[in-house]
């Protein structure tokens, strides 16, 4: 495009956050110009940064499924007459957002050779499926797995975020028809350096909202029409009277309001409601918390990560992680002992837990071990072994990753 240098990577998605940026930013940094084309305001508002040139597109609606796929459907568009204004010998980097993304690869192959390599952060149509928006025998579903299995298949190399992720991905089509042979997998990254353990006393934002000498239990997020906030509630309204146990409620999606009215109606002083905190903020917020609530869907297990919880873990939160199956999140917890597995509605479990860490001393050490599994296995080191990956599939001749990193 007019003034910008031809990049090496194209990257492609909506709803681009810290991710996608710092992925892009590490890539761009060792390998060369990198283009990414975004809706997501915080990005679009770091603006071009060395190397990485940043264009505006489409904003994801969180709204109604309807308003959704508006918005999917208008970036697809977007994306196709962008990419096409490249030379095709450029290669793309798609991401799932929106989850039809996969198929404008395919599209561009099959118009100009053009080569591209997949992340799924959400696999669908299985998330509709196990939604309830649609069944197995729906034609609309039927032609969506063909089209995935088309595009996948036809893709460099199909990337995702755990074991229990890849293993389902693998069920929709066959990871030895890549070019690469095999499905990789990066579990979603914190910035370790930028996200640490703050104590209370020193951190600006616990201070705003009164949470020192308070054990304060957060959710930070989407919450989602499958996402159990009542359990979180309920246990909220049950310890009202207990002054020193304060819930944080923060970011948007259809049950914030569910939130709001029951604070209101129960005139409820123990529960801090807010909507999403900008990135410069997230830092601090994200570090008042002692326990993270983290709610999944029930039957997702396998189809989906939430990639906040490993900036939780980076700054030295626990996850309470309500699931009735094994997960990423439940392998990690066992592993690192850096929280809690419940089963969906189990109220009366999560009371008794805060009020024993509210009067016990063994906090301190599962926030330790809790920073201890973001930096083994959640760290941004994983966005640099995730461009070295793809700049030996995609970039050839290659500088050694040895050579650019220095990373042995």
């Amino acid at each position: 495009m007019t003034g910008h240098p031809k990049p090496v990577l194209l990257i492609l998605n909506q709803m681009a956050g810290p991710l996608t940026w710092e992925f892009a930013e590490d890539f761009a940094k060792s390998f060369g110009t990198v283009a990414l084309l975004t809706g997501h305001p915080d990005t679009l508002a770091k603006g071009n940064q060395g190397d990485l040139f940043v264009y505006p597109a489409t904003a994801y609606h969180r709204g109604s499924y309807s308003k959704r796929v508006v918005s999917w459907i208008r970036y697809w568009i977007q994306a196709f007459v962008w990419v096409w204004k490249w030379p095709g010998d450029v290669p793309l980097l798609l991401f799932s957002n929106p989850p039809t993304l996969c198929w404008l690869g395919r599209l561009l192959c099959l118009m100009r050779g053009q080569r591209y390599a997949l992340m799924v952060h959400d696999i669908y149509p299985d998330l509709l499926v196990k939604l309830g928006k649609g069944t197995e025998k729906n034609l609309l579903i039927r032609c969506w797995r063909l089209l995935n299995r088309f595009s996948y298949e036809k893709a460099e190399v199909v990337m995702t975020l755990g074991k229990h992720m890849a293993s389902t991905l693998a069920k929709s089509f066959d990871p030895e028809r890549t070019s690469h042979g095999r499905i990789e997998t990066f579990y979603p990254w914190a910035d370790t350096e930028l996200l640490k353990p703050l104590p209370k006393a020193d951190n600006w934002f616990a201070k705003q909202h009164d949470q020192l000498n308070k054990l304060t239990v957060m959710y930070s997020g989407n919450m989602g029409i499958g996402h159990d906030i009542e359990t979180m509630l309920e246990v909220a309204v049950e310890l009202k009277d207990k002054p020193n146990v304060h819930f944080m409620f923060i970011g948007d999606g259809p049950k914030w309001q569910l939130v709001h009215t029951v604070v209101r109606e129960k005139r409820l002083s123990n529960i801090t409601v807010l909507g999403w905190q900008t990135e410069k903020v997230v830092p601090f917020s994200l570090a008042t918390a002692d326990i993270a609530f983290v709610s999944l869907e029930e039957g997702l297990a396998g189809l989906a990560i939430p990639s906040k919880s490993f900036s939780f873990l980076a700054v030295g939160v626990p996850l309470l992680v309500i699931s009735s199956e094994n997960t990423e999140l439940s392998d990690i917890i066992s592993q690192y002992k850096c929280g809690w597995i419940l089963r969906p509605k189990d109220a009366k479990t999560m009371r008794s837990l805060c009020e024993t860490l509210d009067e016990g001393d063994d906090l301190q050490r599962i926030k330790a071990q809790s920073r201890e599994a973001a930096q083994a296995i959640g760290s941004r080191r994983n966005s640099v072994e995730m461009g070295a990956l793809l700049a030996s599939i995609l970039i050839r001749p290659i500088v050694s990753f040895v050579a650019k990193t220095g990373i042995k």
